[in-house]
């Protein structure tokens, strides 16, 4: 039955913080710009936690103890690595501010 509980709240939690991030929808644009780059780290952390702590244990356990598998898990998350980098390298993010003319 304990186990029940801690499955309701921590689905309760999940969602309590994607409601927090629709309200976002209704923020004023100047606190938008202040917490929009914390939002998008937060984010980004989610996503790496997330395959640091289910996906690559979970692919090692698959492919079991072999040296090359292995290696070949850790190529790919390097790669990968690599990847994000030089994409991020030609999208880049630039803060502009908008000018009104009256």
């Amino acid at each position: 039955m304990d186990i029940l509980f801690y499955i309701l709240g921590s689905t309760f939690l999940i969602s309590l913080l994607a409601f927090i991030g629709a309200l976002t929808l209704f923020f004023k644009e100047k606190l938008l710009d202040k917490i929009l780059l914390i939002l998008v780290a937060f984010s980004a952390g989610a996503l790496i936690g997330g395959a640091f702590l289910h996906l690559i244990p979970e692919a090692i356990a698959k492919v079991g103890p072999e040296e090359n598998s292995l290696l070949k898990i850790f190529l790919y998350l390097l790669l990968g690595f690599c990847l994000f980098f030089v994409l991020e390298q030609f999208i880049r993010w630039h803060h502009h501010h908008a000018t009104r003319h009256p």
